[in-house]
């Protein structure tokens, strides 16, 4: 029996390793480009549902704590989130109640910084007799 040689030699060549870790750098820098995003956005969710939460829980005030009267407000939260109110009370028809006044609410809740600075508005109207 004859031995027949072979003269090809098995494995990688050079430049299919490098193509092959080309495309494994590619791959791994769409991954870690993903991840970052992911994880900015669940950051930036996480902050407009601490304002949200914020908001409600101020505006569930006005009429209990806070007196509803016109006019601008504005205080702080934390040291991350602030808040303006502003307060305009708006005539009503002849025909309705002149014990209860009828007021638009606009709220903003504001938080970060300088070319981040982000808000939220919130427009509401409440029924109060003058003062709560």
């Amino acid at each position: 029996m004859a031995r027949i040689k072979h003269s090809q030699q098995s494995g990688f060549t050079l430049l299919e390793t490098l193509v092959a870790l080309a495309v494994l750098a590619i791959t791994l820098g769409v991954i870690y480009q993903i991840f970052g995003t992911s994880l900015r956005n669940m950051q930036y969710a996480k902050e407009y549902s601490t304002a949200q939460m914020l908001a409600e829980s101020k505006l569930s005030e006005l009429g209990k704590g806070i007196p509803v009267q016109e006019g601008a407000f504005e205080g702080k939260f934390d040291n991350q989130y602030g808040w303006q109110m502003d307060v305009t009370q708006l005539p009503f028809t002849q025909d309705e109640s002149e014990e209860l006044k009828k007021y638009k609410i606009d709220f903003k809740v504001i938080w970060g910084s300088g070319e981040r600075l982000r808000s939220i508005d919130i427009l509401t109207y409440r029924l109060a007799t003058e003062g709560f």
